[in-house]
């Protein structure tokens, strides 16, 4: 087995009488319990077996266990690449350039914030995405993600709280997928399909945990960089320059430390999408882009 750090699961942690008020990995990304009280420690008296917890509500949206895209994120992963040529039938970078369709993709959602105007955003130019969402966010926030899928969105499995898959076991891994995929069938009743590995970190061992689970291991094939907290004019151009048939576009719809940054993505698309509709170009599902099923 590799050796990596363990991200420890611990089960789900209520007071007793109490409301839970915040997510322990919103204020602390190396903290191993997912559910903590803000004002004072619980001691193990006072904790409630998980057969017992019905229901857990948010103040918030939960943060990222790995931590934020700009503190983690490599903007060329060259190993993708490399494992998309080492492990073709597993990973996907881009859909086939014969049709001139485009695939928008968002990463880190739900959130109360951005996301909804990603959405609204789309249904103002009638535009179907592909969102790959955080397990534990959309259990945060189920309307979000019921939203998704009344307005014709494909909602796909980011892993339960954004760890870097490269630095947990693969026993981790695969709970941070299931755990997702129960969170994700509980509010839309389906299982999805696609997966997307948070920072697009992975390695060989992912990819066949992925693989294993019989997930559609989906890259991206042309990158916003919107996580660096870009300008609009930015976002639009790393988007449309050199942009091909078949590609898979990475947005993201939550994530930033501040509003502002994730804001300018969502403005970005009325460059994007009306440059790219008078180009004659198809806005699709990364499931009708690959001719693929979202769901089992």
């Amino acid at each position: 087995m590799r050796n990596k750090k363990r991200l420890l699961f611990l089960p789900l942690l209520l007071l007793m009488g109490s409301t839970i008020g915040c997510n322990a990995f919103g204020g602390d990304p190396g903290a191993n319990t997912p559910f903590q009280n803000m004002n004072e420690p619980q001691s193990e008296d006072e904790l409630l077996d998980e057969d017992q917890i019905t229901t857990v509500r948010y103040e918030s949206t939960p943060g990222m266990a790995g931590g934020s895209e700009m503190e983690i994120r490599d903007p060329n992963p060259v190993s993708n690449v490399e494992l998309q040529h080492a492990y073709p039938d597993l990973v996907t970078l881009q859909g086939p350039a014969e049709e001139n369709q485009v695939a928008l993709t968002f990463d880190d959602g739900p959130d109360e914030l951005i996301t909804p105007e990603v959405l609204d955003k789309l249904e103002e130019y009638d535009v179907q995405a592909t969102f790959f969402l955080i397990g534990e966010r959309a259990e945060a926030h189920p309307e979000i993600v019921e939203r998704m899928i009344d307005e014709g969105h494909v909602v796909a499995n980011h892993t339960w709280n954004h760890p870097e898959l490269t630095e947990i076991t693969d026993e981790d891994v695969e709970e941070q997928i299931s755990r997702t995929e129960t969170a994700l069938n509980d509010i839309i009743g389906e299982e999805v399909r696609f997966f997307r590995p948070p920072y697009g970190a992975q390695d060989e061992n992912d990819v066949s945990t992925i693989g294993g689970l019989n997930y559609s291991n989906i890259i991206w094939s042309q990158d916003s960089l919107d996580w660096k907290d870009l300008e609009v004019e930015e976002v639009a151009d790393n988007i449309l320059s050199d942009i091909d048939y078949g590609a898979i576009v990475l947005q993201h719809s939550a994530g930033l430390e501040g509003d502002e940054g994730l804001m300018r993505t969502v403005d970005a698309l009325d460059k994007v999408i009306p440059k790219l509709q008078n180009d004659n170009v198809d806005f699709v599902t990364v499931d009708e882009l690959l001719g693929e099923s979202a769901y089992r």
